[in-house]
């Protein structure tokens, strides 16, 4: 048998839910590119289009062995993950709400993750990871408080991004709780794309426009969505939720507000607040006690590894 040292272990797995806080917040710099030439609709669907074709060759194999009910559970996925992740929060901009106070209500899923935790066996949050749980919401709510605009549109409109995590959280339990048929991630992913096309088709559509503007910033921001926010952003953090606890991954995905005001510091030049900084403490104060496994009693308390040993309450 081999054994992996547990040093080597412990970096894999922070490089794999940096990766994902790092790909996630991708998705917010493409929307910067695209934003100024046209529709985020139109965008997002050639992003979905682009992505499914970039796929295809990867996951044509593993789809020949598919059955019926293992493409609706991954067409529902996308439904919900992507479509109705992605969908409120665009629509919620483009009625006007402004996009720091979007960004802030839907970087609210962490916390609706894991509070909603106790419905999966093995799930549940427990003891130190309360407190974990609060600093990291702290360091979020301390990282993005600057950018929040609640005057900008009908009050009715911020509900969008709050459907936005609602979705996004049931499509994460339902994953962890029924992971469904074992296939690659990357034949998942092109079936829960290929899902959401048509969505932002009609969207688009309603629009009255389906060709994307011809200019070298649109085509960057779209290509930038694809490789990064789509390949990326969905890929690591599928993969995450195989390897790691619910409670890890959200941890990981408090750092994204943050990660993505650096992010936009380097690449545009925005200003960076003292605020920033310190929210990203607090987060990486909270993120090791909320990735901490809870204490499971079973003829004597011990402390194991939540997916080795589910719940049974």
């Amino acid at each position: 048998m081999n054994v992996i040292h547990p040093r080597f272990s412990l970096l894999t797995s922070g490089l794999l839910l940096l990766a994902m806080v790092v790909s996630w917040s991708s998705g917010f710099i493409g929307y910067r590119y695209v934003a100024d030439q046209g529709s985020v609709y139109l965008a997002t669907l050639w992003r979905f289009i682009l992505a499914a074709a970039v796929l295809l060759p990867f996951a044509w194999k593993g789809l020949r062995a598919l059955r019926g009910r293992d493409l609706m559970h991954q067409g529902l996925l996308g439904l919900f993950a992507i479509g109705g992740y992605i969908g409120p929060i665009a629509t919620s901009i483009q009625l006007g709400v402004a996009p720091g106070t979007a960004s802030l209500i839907a970087n609210l899923l962490p916390l609706t993750i894991v509070v909603l935790a106790g419905s999966v066996p093995g799930q549940r949050t427990r003891g130190w990871q309360w407190l974990g749980l609060a600093l990291c919401l702290t360091g979020m709510l301390v990282a993005s408080g600057a950018s929040v605009e609640w005057d900008a549109a009908d009050l009715r409109v911020y509900s969008l991004p709050l459907l936005a995590v609602l979705s996004l959280a049931a499509a994460t339990l339902y994953q962890k709780a029924r992971p469904g048929a074992s296939m690659s991630a990357l034949t998942a992913l092109f079936i829960q794309v290929c899902a959401v096309v048509p969505v932002f088709a009609v969207l688009a559509g309603l629009e009255g426009e389906m060709r994307p503007p011809v200019s070298k910033g649109y085509a960057v921001g779209v290509v930038w969505l694809v490789v990064f926010a789509t390949l990326g952003g969905y890929g690591f953090y599928w993969l995450c939720l195989q390897r790691f606890s619910i409670q890890r991954i959200s941890g990981a995905l408090f750092l994204t507000p943050p990660v993505t005001m650096i992010w936009a510091w380097l690449q545009f030049g925005d200003p960076l607040s003292s605020s920033a900084m310190l929210g990203v403490a607090f987060t990486l104060v909270g993120l090791p006690l909320l990735g901490m496994s809870p204490r499971v009693c079973d003829g004597g308390c011990r402390a194991t590894n939540p997916r080795q040993y589910p719940e049974t309450s």
